[in-house]
């Protein structure tokens, strides 16, 4: 019987476990817990390395569909997708210099446009200035006749 404590591959009380006893263990992923019961699918589990594990990560965040479009394996997946993230680090970029390149022009045009304002304020104001002496001169001639 095993107890808590005791180190792998020794019983307390007998020394060591023979080598012929021992059996090797082999990790499987499975999908879920039925796949153990019923014989599922089992791969032989292989340790990557980091880089191939965060990639794997990183594909696993893609759907599905864009993946199979995309040919998102490790062999010449990686290239693509640092092509893909280049293209978008420079649509980025380019976005940013249409947004700034949108508000110079709107600040340009709301500068024209305040301007046309003023201008047609001042037309405004001499018009009536005109009418009001025009008005003036009316009631001057009016007032002329009658006396």
């Amino acid at each position: 019987s095993f107890r808590p404590g005791t180190p792998w591959g020794q019983v307390p009380g007998t020394g060591t476990i023979p080598s012929s006893h021992l059996t090797e263990v082999s990790l499987h992923p499975v999908e879920s817990i039925s796949d153990l019961h019923n014989g599922g699918p089992l791969h032989p589990y292989l340790p990557d390395d980091p880089a191939s594990q965060q990639w794997e990560e990183l594909m696993g965040i893609l759907p599905p569909s864009l993946c199979v479009q995309a040919g998102c394996n490790p062999a010449h997946g990686r290239g693509a997708f640092l092509l893909l993230l280049a293209l978008l680090i420079l649509t980025c970029l380019a976005l940013a210099i249409l947004a700034v390149y949108l508000s110079v022009l709107q600040s340009e045009s709301l500068r024209v446009l305040a301007h046309t304002l003023r201008v047609q304020e001042e037309t405004l104001l001499k018009l009536r200035l005109a009418s009001l002496n025009q008005w003036r001169r009316l009631n001057a001639t009016e007032a002329r006749g009658l006396s």
